[in-house]
């Protein structure tokens, strides 16, 4: 947040923000964009309350949701009913599965039954829905995608859907998902939107919601798990670039992208990374990295050609 706070500062003093008109945030920059996007019109109001919020932190935010609040027994009841039953599950189709290849057991009618009870179990709250009643009581309030304070400006909150490892897009026009369709129900708020896309796999759960759904001229009902946007694309451009289809995704029409890039730039070169935690994180870093590499080759294309 601090480092996207003092890109926009740059960009607001040269006269450059201002003529922004798609705004597109993931992960952590969701958390500053929209509240740059839903928060005070005036950009000095912005700022002094950023600072205030750098200066406190959200963190003791989130700890009062978890432990003062309705949340913590709804978080210690997930934890037990379905945390168990999912354990109690999950071990009963590793065992029924190894019986099926050792032994030719015909288990895997079983073995599916197991895994859509475990999908079906409730998850009543986690700490990533606190994070949402935190974002929601200390910055946005009840607002909704559509109520977006500054005049012509369009906003897009990416987030990912870890069911179907598919971006999941919240807009101020609409929000989508290409596998799902578009949402058809009531707008949603933009501190879950904020909660969905800053959702670090490492640190927080999915967000699990149940939304109703648009596509193909059908509306239905269906549940996703919404985990951080940079799991998918960790820069925000993919919907800002030439050539995608508005039938498929949420599209704009676009002269200049200016990608605020918030990584910790080279790698060192310290450690072996032998263990099974440093070799684990450090191979995510750097399949990350090359993909976000080939992001900026396909902008730097885009430039080149005159798209």
């Amino acid at each position: 947040m601090a480092f996207h706070l003092g890109c926009l500062r740059a960009l607001h003093d040269r006269g450059i923000l201002a003529k922004v008109r798609v705004i597109s945030t993931v992960s952590g920059g969701s958390v500053l964009g929209a509240y740059y996007a839903y928060g005070p019109a005036d950009f000095e109001t912005f700022e002094k309350n950023v600072v205030s919020l750098l200066r406190s932190g959200i963190q003791g935010a989130i700890a009062r949701e978890v432990l003062f609040t309705a949340q913590l027994p709804k978080i210690l009841g997930t934890l037990l009913v379905t945390g168990t039953l999912s354990v109690v599950l999950g071990t009963a189709g590793i065992f029924l599965s190894l019986m099926r290849r050792l032994v030719g057991l015909p288990t895997i009618g079983i073995e599916r039954g197991l895994a859509a009870v475990a999908r079906s179990l409730p998850i009543w709250a986690s700490v990533t829905t606190a994070f949402e009643r935190a974002l929601a009581r200390r910055l946005f309030g009840s607002k909704t995608m559509a109520e977006v304070a500054r005049s012509d400006l369009e906003v897009i909150i990416n987030a990912c859907d870890l069911r179907t490892g598919t971006a999941f897009r919240f807009g101020s026009r609409r929000s989508s998902g290409w596998r799902y369709g578009e949402i058809a129900g009531p707008t949603p708020s933009v501190a879950k939107a904020v909660a969905a896309s800053a959702a670090f796999p490492i640190l927080l759960p999915p967000l699990i919601e149940t939304f109703d759904f648009r596509k193909g001229g059908r509306e239905y009902r269906d549940t996703v798990a919404l985990t951080d946007g940079g799991v998918f694309e960790n820069l925000g451009v993919a919907v800002l670039e030439p050539g995608r289809s508005r039938d498929i995704t949420v599209a704009y029409p676009t002269t200049h992208i200016i990608s605020l890039n918030a990584g910790a730039g080279q790698m060192g070169s310290e450690g072996t990374h032998f263990w099974w935690i440093g070799r684990v994180g450090r191979s995510f870093s750097a399949v990350h990295r090359k993909v976000q590499d080939a992001t900026y080759q396909r902008l730097h294309k885009f430039a080149e050609s005159g798209e």
